[in-house]
């Protein structure tokens, strides 16, 4: 569905990769250069939050944008994405022009003109 609204947003975006888990998330990071990770809280194997705590660790991805996306709206949840470096949260559901105004805002922060 990301795909999809991620599509519908216009936004200069090449290539779009997925994936199932926390674990897969960091394999694609080390595959290639990323600009901008999308990370739902709940995953298998290794949920959003312990992704971005471990994407954290590596030097090079200290500064990468993330916006997670989940249903738990809970400020705990919210909080300690802030803490771990989230740029924006987004609960679902959400509609094309949330992504694509929260998507905006990311892109402009970590890559002012």
């Amino acid at each position: 569905m990301l795909k999809r609204v991620l599509a519908e947003s216009n936004l200069p975006f090449d290539k779009i990769y997925e994936a199932g888990d926390g674990q897969q998330a960091l394999a694609a990071l080390e595959a290639d250069t990323v600009h901008l990770v999308l990370c739902d809280v709940n995953m298998p194997v290794m949920d959003g939050l312990e992704f971005l705590q471990n994407m954290r660790k590596n030097p090079a991805w200290q500064a990468l944008p993330v916006l997670m996306i989940t249903t738990e709206g809970g400020q705990a949840n919210v909080l300690r994405a802030a803490e771990l470096g989230a740029k924006g949260y987004i609960r679902k559901p959400f509609t094309t022009e949330e992504i694509k105004d929260k998507l905006a805002i990311c892109i402009q922060t970590a890559y002012p003109a």
